[in-house]
């Protein structure tokens, strides 16, 4: 693993945390995994993404699954995630980074082989923690399996300092997974726990969760049984047909202040007394490149504290309304890992937040 070198991390009131302890999105942020898209590939396809990808993007992963991105796009991206990095130093948090890892490998089990894997990009999509514990998730994509690798060394030092590591039941992944021809519903059946880590939002005692594509019943009765009676995984419904990751629905930026997606967004009593505002319309061109996912992905931004935001450079509209809504906006340019289906919230994983467990949704089921 690599390490930056930082000077201290922002200071307050409360007693420090222990080496993984977050609770919510919004505590001052203290130590933070940034991923790397080097080495990634392209996904080797397979029915259940239809659900959720553009289509534009169908053939592309059908014909080039295992192959590697574009390096001019890949190298635009790392410069990007490396100026995050250095950003976030900069803000006084430490950065940690999973080695570079070569992603094209092919990939095989029993039941079903892979041209390649995908990329270590976007940690939050595998990982999340969750007051003192670190959980790795078991994904529904057969190319992402082991996505989780390049991570491990960061996560054994971690549980070498006594974090709680906890890995979900590996899937199998066969096509009883996996729901075949016209259907409605999820692209996923109930047959075995999967989920992604970034279909949950915590919010201290509460992680509020939506049913998706990548996450199914199963896997979010699993996680409150791991987590036990300390939590609650409340499900919301949403309206978003292509479901796959809640942090371009909605995002908590501090207590009391809830964004969301204007077209994805359902109301619910859970942000009862909650100051909701909507996003405003992306910014990003129509013609620029997205391989996975829509231009919402302007809304996954990572909060630093209950008043400092990073934000994409060029969100002009996003940055006004976070600026008259009375936070700090750090402007950060991202629009090249934007392409690969993923921002801020995305590629970073907040190992330690100052703060402590705190009940901040309505009580109820």
């Amino acid at each position: 693993m690599t390490v930056s070198s930082l000077a201290p991390a922002r200071q307050d009131r409360r007693a420090p945390a222990k080496v993984v302890s977050s609770y919510n999105e919004w505590d001052p942020l203290e130590e933070v995994i940034v991923g790397r898209l080097s080495g990634g590939v392209f996904p080797t396809w397979q029915e259940s993404m239809r659900a959720t990808m553009p289509p534009s993007s169908w053939r592309l992963f059908q014909e080039r699954g295992g192959q590697p991105f574009p390096q001019d796009l890949v190298d635009a991206a790392d410069e990007e995630l490396d100026g995050l990095a250095r950003t976030l130093a900069a803000e006084g948090v430490k950065v940690v980074r999973p080695e570079p890892a070569d992603h094209g490998a092919e990939l095989a089990t029993p039941h079903w082989v892979t041209s390649g894997g995908l990329y270590s990009a976007m940690p939050r999509d595998h990982l999340i923690v969750v007051g003192e514990t670190i959980i790795e998730s078991p994904m529904s994509w057969r190319c992402r399996q082991f996505d989780g690798d390049p991570f491990r060394p960061l996560l054994k030092s971690y549980f070498n300092q006594d974090a709680r590591w906890l890995q979900a039941p590996r899937p199998q992944l066969t096509e009883e997974l996996f729901r075949t021809g016209e259907h409605d519903g999820w692209a996923i059946t109930e047959f075995e726990p999967v989920f992604d880590a970034a279909d949950f939002m915590r919010f201290g005692r509460d992680l509020v969760v939506q049913r998706s594509h990548v996450t199914n019943a199963f896997g979010i009765r699993w996680v409150q049984r791991a987590l036990g009676s300390a939590f609650r995984v409340r499900t919301i419904e949403v309206n978003d047909p292509h479901a796959m990751h809640i942090d371009a629905t909605l995002l908590p930026l501090a207590p009391g202040k809830l964004l969301v997606n204007q077209e994805r967004y359902v109301p619910t009593d859970l942000f009862r007394g909650w100051e909701i505002r909507q996003a405003p319309r992306p910014a990003l061109p129509r013609d620029w490149p997205m391989y996975f996912c829509s231009p919402w992905v302007s809304m996954n931004m990572l909060s630093l504290d209950e008043r400092t935001v990073v934000v994409e450079r060029q969100e002009e509209p996003m940055m006004e309304l976070l600026t008259d809504w009375g936070f700090r906006c750090v402007p950060v340019d991202f629009r090249h890992v934007y392409t690969f289906g993923g921002s801020f919230h995305c590629v970073t994983v907040d190992v330690r937040r100052r703060g402590s467990i705190g009940q901040y949704l309505a009580p109820g089921r």
